[in-house]
């Protein structure tokens, strides 16, 4: 909806001919308001006529806002006037340095800055996107209807006809305004009686201490001092660290694997090609993982339609943070997540029992979402991801349950086999883990470390059950990477919500006893949005670097081994070593800068390379190598060593170790130019 309202003294809007085949009935051929008057035009879009209440009630609630602004305004200025007089004060009394400001002046006189009455006007010429449901002509009445119901004099014009009208706009500071209403259903949340509780792998459940303003402050009988930072970040004051950068960022540039593009939306990025090697890494492992795991593959498109009520009824539960792509005289959104044409999709299937569970993949380039600016920080939150999106049909609800446990093993495999450490947590309601207590008792106790639970006292969203993976920050900062839900609403033919039937995607199947039923769905983001898992495997990195070896594991490494000549005398065999490795499928790169050895085994260390071979006269006369191997992950000891030193074995040995380490994971060509750092690129000055 969009809204453009005028400030005007006295109206007047005459009735002259039918517009339309159907104009809305108005038996007064004038309407005639004396005094001051707030006009506001309404233009109901393609999205608005899914539920036209609340429409009708945002579009109401703007014009009661603008109202509000307009009769305080003077009040405002005159409080911005006390605070200049005060500053001028100052400065004349010597008490502070600076330049008297200048007394700001109402355009009209303080009583003109009222409004007696409101009239409501459909008006077409707002917006490309309009409506044609024939309920649209119903919002401008409903929302005159609603401001009386607020003790505010108000009237409507009616739709579908050619009307003359005058206006006499007052022309002050607020005299003229727009306004964008989005379309936005609000679950109710039930978080009054939240409970939170710790669930320790003995499977006793440990009351969470709040302090007065309702911060978390402990956990008697917890000692685990990096859960209980994750819980304050989780539970404490969630507060925008600003002038601060998280310790990521300068790593990804300096690696040069990613970078904030100046040229796009501020939140979307850049890839060089270290990160386009890491990011297609991941992608073939989640891939050959799922597919292992018994999923089946689809794309979807990047924009839909806001006029498939079945996609609106959960689109419009994120207004705020959608994207528009206009293309002739439709609109478009930009998905944040791929359930809505999967769903869609899934509706129109001829489902039958023997397909579930079914287990379909989807990755997902691009999602969108206008995050505001403020919380974009680096790789944690953005408004363009990459999202591995996986979600599964299942007959029932104790079917989806087990092929949750079932999932919650993949995605804990799948994220240490990325080398993340993560947090757990349960988000429920009070009655579904009581129910079910045993069996998360059972996987937090196989897990051997606490786990969060927050028990909603009834469920206000489309799951009876979220699960999510947290990763802890450098900064104390946490963020889920991996989640499942199970979804219970989705996909059903419409739910009950304020007294209404709401349409849902009516996915359904007929089982074997001949009955039309819905599948339980379960949502799973397996090990994350793609970004975030470089998030959390930096972070986690910075974090622990004075604990551990930092580092990413070799078959992810971006440059696996490093090839070091000691002198010139040793190039040449450099140059054969380095073709038989990147032949085999391994990424070696060759430091043929004329640079000292110390200097180019600081590099490899500072860039962290897994395997890195010092190649002397001895390697060359005996055609042997040496390997400084970096200790990723260890615990550093005493010495801070982080690397062991294996000297003078045959390159069959290495290549031996280099396949066993990646055995069963992808394998990725590094590009020629980065092969020697004699022709590498590099895109940063």
């Amino acid at each position: 909806m969009k809204i453009l309202l005028i400030h005007s003294k006295n109206v007047e809007v005459h009735k002259n001919k039918e517009a339309t085949t159907n104009p809305q009935e108005f038996k007064e051929n004038l309407i005639k308001m004396e005094g001051l008057v707030l006009v506001a035009f309404v233009s109901v879009e393609d999205q608005d006529t899914y539920d036209i209440e609340i429409i009708s009630k945002q579009g109401a609630d703007v014009i009661e806002e603008a109202i509000l602004s307009i009769t305080g305004f003077p009040e405002k200025i005159k409080q911005k006037n006390d605070i200049i007089r005060e500053h001028n004060k100052n400065i004349e009394s010597d008490k502070i340095k600076g330049n008297p400001k200048k007394i700001q002046e109402l355009i009209l006189d303080r009583s003109m800055y009222n409004v007696d009455k409101v009239l409501v006007y459909p008006w077409a010429h707002l917006s490309k996107f309009l409506s044609n449901d024939s309920k649209a002509m119903d919002v401008c009445p409903k929302i005159a209807e609603i401001l009386k119901e607020k003790g505010i004099e108000a009237n409507f014009s009616p739709f579908g006809w050619y009307k003359s009208f005058k206006l006499n706009c007052l022309g002050h500071e607020l005299a003229e305004m727009h306004r964008d209403v989005k379309l936005f259903i609000q679950p109710d949340e039930h978080i009054a009686n939240t409970q939170f509780k710790v669930l320790i792998p003995e499977g006793k459940e440990l009351d969470i201490e709040f302090d007065k303003d309702k911060n978390f402050k402990k956990v008697i009988g917890l000692e685990d001092k990096d859960f209980i930072l994750f819980l304050k970040s989780e539970l404490g004051t969630r507060r925008i660290d600003k002038g601060e950068d998280p310790a990521h960022i300068k790593i990804m540039k300096e690696f040069e694997l990613i970078d904030f593009e100046p040229n796009s939306d501020f939140g979307n990025l850049r890839w060089y090609t270290k990160g386009m090697i890491m990011k297609n890494l991941i992608k073939q492992y989640l891939e050959n993982s799922l597919i292992d795991f018994g999923a089946i593959m689809i794309e979807t498109p990047i924009m839909y339609t806001v006029k498939n009520h079945k996609l609106t009824a959960q689109t419009a539960r994120f207004p705020a943070r959608t994207y528009w792509v206009e293309s002739g005289k439709n609109r478009f959104l930009l998905r944040f997540a791929g359930d809505f044409l999967q769903f869609d999709m899934f509706s129109g299937m001829n489902l039958k029992p023997q397909y579930f569970p079914l287990r379909v993949y989807e990755w997902e380039q691009y999602d969108f979402r206008r995050e505001q600016e403020g919380e974009l920080t680096g790789l944690r939150r953005l408004r363009g991801f990459v999202m591995p999106d996986f979600h599964t049909l299942c007959k029932d609800l104790d079917s989806s349950i087990e092929e949750f446990k079932k999932q919650y093993q993949l995605d804990k495999t799948l994220m240490e086999d990325l080398g993340l450490k993560s947090y757990i947590i349960f988000r429920t309601t009070q009655n579904f883990y009581k129910e079910n207590k045993n069996w998360i008792k059972d996987l937090v106790k196989a897990e051997n470390q606490p786990a969060f639970i927050e028990l909603w006292e009834d469920r206000y969203y489309y799951f009876i059950l979220k699960f999510e993976r947290a990763v802890l920050s450098a900064q104390d900062k946490s963020a889920t990477l991996a989640t499942i839900q199970i979804d219970v609403e989705s996909a059903l033919e419409y739910i009950e919500q304020e007294g209404k039937r709401r349409e849902k995607y009516n996915i359904s199947f007929i089982d074997t006893d001949g009955d039309k039923k819905h599948p339980i769905i379960l949502h799973n983001a397996p090990a994350g949005g793609l970004e975030r898992i470089l998030w959390g495997l930096i972070e986690t990195a910075e974090r622990e670097k004075s604990e551990r070896v930092s580092g990413f594991k070799l078959w992810l490494s971006p440059i696996q081994v490093r090839i070091i000549p000691v002198g010139m005398d040793q190039y040449k065999y450099a140059e054969e070593i380095l073709e038989i490795i990147n032949k085999k499928g391994y990424r070696a790169d060759f430091d043929d800068r004329d640079e000292k050895l110390g200097k180019k085994i600081r590099s490899s260390e500072i860039d962290w390379i897994p395997y890195t071979i010092i190649i002397g006269n001895n390697e060359q006369q005996n055609q042997t190598v040496s390997i400084r191997k970096r200790l990723i992950g260890e615990k550093l000891d005493e010495k801070k060593n982080t690397s062991e030193q294996i000297n003078n074995i045959k390159l069959e040995q290495l290549l031996k170790m280099l396949e066993n380490e990646t055995k069963g994971y992808p394998i990725y060509k590094l590009p020629i130019p980065f092969r020697k750092f004699s022709t590498k690129i590099s895109f940063r000055k």
